[in-house]
């Protein structure tokens, strides 16, 4: 396996496209561990052509409500499901044509953790990309008054 953390830079503002680190379980079925892995945001799945340019901005969120009608997401949830900290993300609230940020985060320092599923796909060079999305639900009420 390459080094998993040879592409990984730290930053307070990550988007699709990103290596970001994510806790997975080991892919040898005899070991019962977990790894740390730098994967790439936006899911590439693995079925994906070879010569195709992907887009990580197509398929960086799975909606849990329809993640087991979508092929690309349901035949990840057996065994390629992983976890992705974070201090905090950020939440756009339009105002008219306007945009505003809010920076979403815990009171205390203890990071945020979000549930995704990860693949990994050949790209032309051979060399194997992996890649996650992370699962999203609807708006708990605290944080309604952002999407209304």
């Amino acid at each position: 396996m390459p080094r998993l953390f040879d592409r990984y830079r730290p930053s307070y503002n990550l988007s699709p496209g990103f290596n970001v680190p994510v806790v997975r379980r080991e892919e040898n079925p005899n070991e019962d561990g977990v790894v740390v892995h730098c994967m790439k945001w936006g899911l590439i799945p693995s079925f994906t052509k070879q010569n195709k340019k992907p887009d990580h901005y197509k398929m960086f969120n799975a909606r849990s409500e329809s993640i087991k009608e979508k092929a690309s997401f349901r035949r990840l949830l057996p065994k390629n499901r992983c976890l992705v900290a974070v201090e905090g993300f950020y939440e756009w609230k339009k105002d008219g044509s306007k945009k505003q940020p809010f920076y979403i985060h815990l009171k205390d320092v203890r990071p945020l953790v979000f549930a995704a599923l990860y693949d990994s796909w050949k790209n032309g060079e051979e060399e194997v990309i992996y890649t996650f999305t992370i699962v999203t639900t609807s708006s708990s009420s605290s944080l309604r008054w952002l999407h209304g």
